[in-house]
């Protein structure tokens, strides 16, 4: 948790980035979504960021935490979703802030883990919202005596404005699905991203997105990870989550 007090009154460009989702074996890492835009702040007015964590990966990196609500693997403790990032008037993760939503001013929804089959384009599925996180691809390849089959489930797992998909393993507000066996867990948001496994969606498929909100925001868009978007920078006399005035 970061905190923000604002020097002056005025209208302040902010912008957040979603973290990416981990997993396991040898696979993509779907890249977390971005929403940004511009809010009025009064002089010594305060806002809480809260910067998600990298999702939980056991051959990628050890440093990854899926902090802010992304799921994990309950089995495993590893195949973690990516974590939300949000600022809000009130101090908090944003799961905590379901009783007092009007405080959050924007999130971004964090990517989704790849469970037991790892092949998958992360433009389409898994990536952190924008208003709808990408969901699970619906189908996954398993290889019986060397003939490669391509086997459908459900994949209607993304996070979107009121609620978390219908498939899978269900998130909720600020929080992605945890995952079961070799299944893919979801990444934090607005709405969490569900996660696979278990008698829902297939164990060897990947968890959803979370979704992004901008509704604290005014001239304010919100891009799931799977398109191009403004990427973070750090200048002098300007914090790493693009504040700006005008």
């Amino acid at each position: 948790m970061q905190t923000f007090t604002a020097p002056i009154s005025g209208n302040y460009k902010l912008e957040v980035w979603g973290a990416q989702g981990g997993g396991w074996g040898n696979h993509d890492n779907a890249p977390g979504g971005y929403s940004g835009g511009w809010k009025n702040i009064s002089k010594d007015q305060i806002l809480y960021i809260v910067c998600g964590g990298k999702g939980l990966d056991e051959n990628h990196y050890e440093d990854g935490t899926s902090y802010n609500g992304g799921g994990i693997n309950s089995e495993h403790r590893h195949a973690g979703g990516g974590g939300a990032t949000h600022i809000a008037t009130s101090t908090g993760l944003l799961r905590d802030l379901v009783g007092n939503k009007e405080a959050v001013i924007c999130v971004a929804g964090g990517g989704g883990s790849n469970g037991g089959w790892t092949i998958v384009d992360v433009t389409k599925y898994q990536a952190g919202g924008g208003l709808v996180g990408l969901g699970s691809p619906p189908f996954y390849y398993i290889d019986s005596g060397g003939d490669v089959h391509e086997v459908p489930t459900k994949g209607d797992t993304g996070g979107t404005q009121t609620g978390c998909g219908p498939d899978g393993i269900q998130g909720g507000f600020g929080y992605g699905g945890n995952s079961l066996q070799d299944g893919g867990s979801g990444g934090g948001g607005w709405y969490g991203g569900n996660a696979s496994g278990g008698d829902v969606v297939s164990k060897n498929t990947h968890g959803g997105g979370g979704s992004g909100y901008i509704g604290g925001l005014t001239n304010a868009t919100s891009i799931d990870g799977g398109t191009t978007f403004p990427r973070p920078k750090v200048e002098q006399n300007k914090d790493i989550w693009g504040m700006d005035t005008q």
